[in-house]
């Protein structure tokens, strides 16, 4: 299998997917989408749908328009109350950092701010939630219990292959999407790939 493809949809009408899993500014699978917008191909997914999806911020409002649930969240300089996901909003760094203690508050806002030049984006946690990841593919995932978040993601911002951040505190919350290279599908995340795959004419 390549690394993109076309889909075709029982309509007959025809959309580039592009399954680079990355779509980060200026990576491949970026300039894939790039030039399909160009050559006004529809294309999966689009450079503003994967941008959004990858900013934290701008992930947690439009899913939260969309109806997707999403924990409390607030933009901080660096201070912030525990227990809380930490996601830093600034171009060089995308590590998060989970907080439970007090003690590490100063420490952990300063990293992720970079000494305060950059905010933050808080996530407010319950001290029993567990956090987990799955991956998601064209909305369907091999993780059953998240099949209903996974398809709120794919049909707001389309991303054909992504890593998927939740916290599950009695529901599941949408914490942030990050890439998903498609060389680290395992064997049976790419036999959903080669199911969507059979749909082509």
């Amino acid at each position: 299998m390549g690394l993109s493809y076309k889909l075709h949809y029982q309509s007959k009408e025809s959309a580039f997917v592009n399954i680079a899993g990355d779509y980060r500014y200026l990576s491949e699978g970026h300039y894939e989408s790039v030039e399909a917008e160009v050559q006004e191909i529809p294309v999966y997914p689009r450079v503003k749908e994967a941008l959004d999806a990858y900013v934290v911020p701008l992930c947690m409002e439009r899913a939260k328009r969309a109806g997707i649930p999403v924990p409390e969240y607030y933009i901080s300089n660096g201070f912030f109350e525990p227990p809380a996901i930490i996601y830093p909003i600034n171009p060089f760094m995308r590590r998060h950092s989970v907080v439970y203690k007090e003690g590490h508050v100063k420490t952990i806002g300063k990293s992720l701010t970079r000494n305060y030049k950059y905010p933050i984006l808080v996530q407010r946690i319950r001290e029993d939630a567990s956090i987990r990841e799955f991956k998601c593919i064209l909305g369907t995932t091999t993780t059953d219990e998240f099949e209903t978040i996974a398809n709120q993601i794919w049909n707001l911002f389309h991303l054909p292959i992504c890593k998927v951040r939740v916290i599950e505190d009695g529901e599941v919350l949408l914490s942030a999407i990050e890439p998903l290279p498609l060389h680290q599908l395992k064997s049976k995340e790419l036999k959903l790939l080669r199911k969507a795959n059979e749909w082509q004419i």
